[in-house]
């Protein structure tokens, strides 16, 4: 059976790499100068100049660091509230452009595909595995579901590679 084309963001698995229980949510704002939608799961990094004591975010882009992954939608364009899980050391489950076993614990990279206006859902995924360093994320498995298979459009279990909130990062 093939897999089914349906990007979807990166779902937060609740879980880290040591295998505990996954961190809790942090408060964010997204501006009303924004322009972009946060669309559910989508990844976000830091934004300067916020209004609020929360952090301040925007859609996450290829090759930037993230700050963790949304869980609320917030329309382009206007002042939302969002609660983000922190990407540090989190899994998460997302769809790959393809790839194969030998690929597993390589690094991809992120697509910061459009979001659905209808159901809210992110189109973000990940492309691209290789050994480069310098990629989004780091592929661990392959997400384990019988509707789920090695090749185009598979699903699987990353952690970020680079975290914006991690010690010796530039700010914003």
């Amino acid at each position: 059976m093939a897999n089914v084309n349906n990007a979807h963001g990166f779902r937060p698995l609740m879980r880290s790499m040591t295998g505990g229980p996954g961190a809790g949510g942090l408060g964010a704002h997204k501006l009303a100068g924004d322009g972009t939608a946060l669309f559910l799961n989508d990844v976000v990094k830091l934004a300067a100049n916020g209004t609020k004591n929360t952090k301040c975010i925007t859609a996450g882009t290829a090759g930037a660091p993230a700050t963790g992954v949304n869980l609320v939608y917030g329309a382009a364009s206007t002042a939302t509230d969002h609660l983000i899980i922190p990407a540090d050391s989190q899994l998460f489950e997302c769809q790959i452009d393809t790839i194969a076993a030998a690929n597993l614990d390589m690094n991809a990279a992120l697509v910061a595909g459009a979001g659905s206006s209808i159901t809210h859902l992110s189109g973000h995924s990940a492309n691209g595995v290789a050994t480069t360093n310098t990629l989004d994320m780091k592929v661990i498995e392959l997400w384990n579901s019988p509707d789920n298979a090695f090749g185009a459009y598979a699903r699987i279990i990353v952690k970020f590679n680079n975290f914006q909130l991690a010690n010796q990062l530039v700010g914003v």
